[in-house]
């Protein structure tokens, strides 16, 4: 089986990721349309795989350890449904640990259930049931870690977006203080701000398009503020609760967030359906649609930041470019290409970098806060790698790592953390 995307968009490939042999294919595509061309599903490469997965899965538990290479693997051993039935006790999530093998289980009816927040694989079903799902982890510093865990059930054909997922969040017993309060994707309320959050509509010129965009101004008299543009603006309520805490601590100066929301949201909430072209990947990593990155680019580098600035100002300064995940990686191509306008980046959870640092980001010195958790491979592999060619290069950067993973609730804590570093006197 071939671990790399073929050309075909019917196609279905698998990737190792925590020991794990997992399918995958074109997001764009169901596997209706794939049946209907008498082609090979993702469901049934992934039940041809389980069997194996288990296995391999159940041969790691009993050897116990992790390889000195790995931070999580998947493990597995048989479990008795009724003992699993009397974790249930705030059904339908219950998540709990036994030394360093964190363990999760969802009861309800579906076809498949995967993991989101801190910790992504697909549940297996538990065998003698039709309604219990698990999956367990070996984490490396599990006592430490603190992880949100999402179940995120669907049931074949069905397109719909997926409902409000059910969540706890887990924290080791030496877990370091994470504050509380988050994160509003996860349906939570958040205290009262005493700086003030608005959402406003912006027509662009670049895009051809309105954009929506969540702007939080701490509180005090008007002044002159530094200024932060958020990718994935959708989410800026969270994080100005976790800023808005570190300023009222005096722990970060008072900073303008101006969040842009992404092309896909709206594009989703159109059509009320998952499956389409992932426009907020093409806005924000410049490889997957040259055009659109350059529009959207435009957009925040010439009519967002002016804009904010007549409304808002003046900004004291040059912008900071901040995000996660594809976000992050919009933040520090935006400042490689636009440091006359972004003179510092702050971002978390970086999966695709550049290969090298552009000649006007070097001579602008563009500072960078860097962050990636440690059970997130590939993000926190190419955060490092990014920081580490900055360090090479002489220019000011620092990283960091948590115990955790692709998670918002680490994405929310950094933030205020990061802002207070960049804005640091040099």
């Amino acid at each position: 089986m071939s671990a790399t995307p073929a050309p075909d968009r019917l196609a279905v490939w698998t990737y190792e990721e925590a020991g794990e042999e997992i399918p995958h294919g074109d997001p764009c595509v169901t596997d209706a349309e794939r049946s209907a061309a008498g082609r090979e599903t993702i469901t049934a490469r992934w039940q041809a795989l389980l069997p194996g997965n288990r296995s391999r899965a159940a041969a790691r538990y009993a050897a116990g350890g992790l390889p000195e290479d790995q931070d999580v693997m998947r493990v597995w051993q048989p479990r008795d449904p009724a003992g699993l039935r009397a974790r249930l006790t705030e059904p339908p999530l219950a998540v709990w640990a036994e030394g360093d093998v964190l363990h999760v289980l969802w009861q309800g009816q579906a076809d498949e259930v995967w993991l989101g927040g801190g910790v992504q694989p697909r549940l297996w079903p538990v065998a003698g049931t039709g309604d219990l799902w698990e999956a367990s982890l070996r984490i490396r510093r599990l006592e430490e870690a603190v992880i949100t865990v999402m179940a995120v059930p669907r049931l074949a054909g069905d397109d719909a977006l997926p409902r409000v997922p059910d969540t706890r969040v887990w924290r080791g017993p030496r877990a370091a203080a994470v504050p509380a309060g988050t994160t509003a994707f996860l349906g939570r309320a958040f205290p009262p701000l005493r700086g003030t959050v608005e959402d406003r509509t912006l027509d662009s010129t670049a895009l051809g398009a309105s954009r929506q965009v969540t702007v939080y101004r701490p509180p005090g008299p008007a002044r002159t503020l530094p200024a932060c543009v958020l990718a994935d603006g959708e989410a800026a309520r969270g994080f100005a609760w976790s800023l808005e805490s570190s300023i009222l601590a005096g722990a970060v100066p008072p900073v303008l967030v101006v969040g842009v929301h992404n092309a896909s949201v709206a594009a989703r909430n159109a059509r009320n359906a998952r499956n389409g072209p992932d426009l907020r990947a093409q806005e924000y990593l410049p490889g997957h649609n040259r055009r659109r990155f350059d529009a959207h680019l435009r957009f925040v580098a010439g009519e967002v930041v002016p804009w904010a600035g007549e409304r808002y100002g003046p900004i004291d300064g040059p912008w900071i470019a901040s995000g996660f995940s594809n976000g992050a990686g919009w933040a520090i191509a935006a400042a490689q290409r636009r440091p006359d306008v972004f003179g510092a980046v702050a971002g978390f959870s970086a999966g695709l970098v550049p290969q090298r640092i552009s000649r006007a980001a070097r001579t602008a010195r563009i500072r960078h806060y860097l962050a990636a958790g440690t059970l997130e491979p590939g993000f926190r592999r190419a955060t490092r790698q990014w920081a580490e060619r900055l360090q090479r290069a002489g220019l000011p950067c620092r990283h960091e790592e948590w115990i955790g993973g692709h998670d918002h609730l680490w994405w929310e804590q950094q933030f205020p953390v990061a802002l207070g570093w960049l804005l640091a006197p040099s």
